[in-house]
């Protein structure tokens, strides 16, 4: 599992697997959850992050951009 964080936009990505995106499920309007054609999760996208308290204030491991 990788995680991405794009300060730029406060968006927090998971993502589970390499494969391809066949489908998603709005969880919420700022929760994106990505599937592959059977249905396993992809990647998780959470916008406003830090916002949401998903993050600390601030933390060392933040890729920016």
């Amino acid at each position: 599992m990788n995680r991405i964080y794009s300060e730029d936009t406060d968006t927090l990505m998971f993502v589970f697997s390499d494969e391809r995106v066949a489908d998603h499920v709005d969880l919420d309007y700022q929760t994106l959850l990505e599937l592959d054609c059977d249905g396993n999760p992809v990647a998780l996208t959470i916008e406003h992050a830090r916002e949401r308290k998903v993050l600390p204030e601030r933390e060392p491991e933040e890729v920016a951009g």
